[in-house]
């Protein structure tokens, strides 16, 4: 501590004659807390104070943050044991234990993700490493649908999962076996109204392009996609030879999606040759408008 006659304090201005060396400890520990900046050697008793409460504070807050980042990412890992505890369920015809497995594997992704109840959606995963998650997502809402139909007391829960499930399915491999079992479904379901629908608004998101999609895998919204489906859905989709493309395309494409998927190296081979397709088939869509 040093004596001073009216010296005004470097920090706050303030006269003072009581004056405390600010250590290399003490800037140390604000530095760690994010409030380091430009602090004068020495200071006013005030301002000491007012430091080491800052101190005491943003640990506090540090600590915090690092125990909620250490819970998400312990959350994330657990995820798996849910989904795996909740298929087990399923097959034991526990249906409703399953549901509340499922319910809590969703919550923790919106945890994670930093999202309110009901706010997850494919945008989070575009740019993920995590993308492939959405697979998960979408047979997760499909046993949710149909676990929901067992009751007419589910019927909103019902609904919320199949636009959920209509949200997510466009972006995986699993949509013609969904799509396939969805329509099968629609005639044995108790609210076959809510199977209906989810068909039209899966129809509406125009399907999944498998090699397209394997390539460009952390860009879920890249506009190549965008381009391939819109050719698939105004061309190819209005006659007879470009149906049977597709199916053949969608029985095909899936095995070797997931082999491009495993080899990155591949991925980028492709990705310029697509972007050149792309292109073309958009100068074609324009030409045809």
């Amino acid at each position: 501590m040093a004596d001073s006659q009216g010296e005004a304090c470097p920090r706050c201005g303030n006269m003072s004659t009581h004056f405390y060396r600010v250590d290399t400890a003490l800037k140390v520990a604000l530095s760690s807390t994010g409030q380091g900046g430009d602090i004068p050697q020495k200071v006013c008793e005030n301002c000491y104070s007012s430091l080491a409460t800052n101190v005491s504070q943003g640990m506090k807050l540090r600590m915090e943050q690092e125990a909620r980042e250490k819970n998400k990412v312990k959350m994330w890992k657990t995820r798996v044991n849910l989904v795996k505890h909740a298929r087990v369920l399923m097959a034991n015809k526990a249906y409703s234990e399953a549901a509340v497995i499922y319910e809590k594997y969703i919550r923790v992704l919106e945890i994670v993700y930093n999202l309110n109840r009901g706010e997850l959606s494919p945008k989070v995963f575009n740019n993920s490493q995590r993308s492939k998650e959405m697979t998960v997502i979408a047979s997760v809402y499909w046993d949710l649908v149909r676990i929901y139909d067992t009751s007419p007391a589910y019927g909103d829960r019902m609904a919320k999962a199949a636009a959920k499930l209509a949200e997510f399915l466009p972006f995986t491999t699993i949509y013609p076996m969904v799509v396939k079992k969805a329509e099968a479904f629609s005639k044995s379901a108790k609210n076959p109204a809510v199977i209906r629908q989810f068909l039209k608004l899966t129809k509406t998101s125009r399907g999944p392009c498998f090699l397209a999609t394997a390539v460009f895998e952390n860009e879920p919204y890249a506009v190549e996609l965008m381009v391939f489906r819109k050719f698939r859905d105004q061309h190819l989709r209005t006659h007879v030879l470009g149906k049977q493309f597709i199916w053949a395309y969608y029985k095909m494409s899936p095995p070797l999606a997931d082999w491009i998927r495993r080899r990155p190296f591949l991925k980028q081979l492709l990705r310029p040759t697509l972007k050149k397709l792309s292109l073309l088939l958009i100068k074609h869509l324009k030409t045809n408008e």
